[in-house]
């Protein structure tokens, strides 16, 4: 269990086996519907050995059973570390916000959030237009822009 202990998953998992074949075997003549217990109980038995005398993958022979957790987890890390790790602003290529907004507008909701924004405003590089009291006025002779 820890890494330093002589003893290993392997053997837990036979122990483990031997004890609920046991206890099954001397529950099941007195309590019949003990015997429903192997509905879960066998699956995981087989893929247990399985998981053990397989050769190809280290993790599931090492650790029998509890070994595919690594390989589910594996598998739903995208959307672990969307939902819980990663912030409303950090996500590439487009952040929780970007697709926030997609969605609202595509079922047609309200895509606006009031009071405010989640964005960092002091944060350097950030773009905004300032409201002015008293707008000058616009020439409107030559309103090209020199790229």
């Amino acid at each position: 269990m820890i890494a330093d202990s002589p003893i290993s998953v392997r053997k837990v998992f036979y122990v483990l086996t031997i004890l609920y074949l046991g206890m099954l075997a001397a529950v099941a003549p007195i309590y019949l519907e003990i015997l429903w217990t192997l509905v879960i109980g066998a699956p995981l038995i087989l893929l247990g050995f399985r998981d053990v005398f397989q050769k190809s993958q280290t993790v599931p022979r090492n650790f029998p059973i509890i070994g595919h957790l690594r390989y589910l987890l594996e598998e739903i890390r995208p959307e672990l570390y969307q939902y819980f790790v990663e912030s409303d602003t950090g996500g590439r290529p487009f952040n929780r916000l970007e697709r926030s907004l997609v969605y609202q507008r595509s079922k047609n909701a309200r895509d606006t959030v009031p009071f405010g924004t989640q964005q960092d405003v002091y944060e350097v590089g950030y773009e905004w237009v300032n409201h002015s009291l008293k707008p000058a006025h616009l020439d409107q002779t030559d309103l090209r822009v020199a790229v």
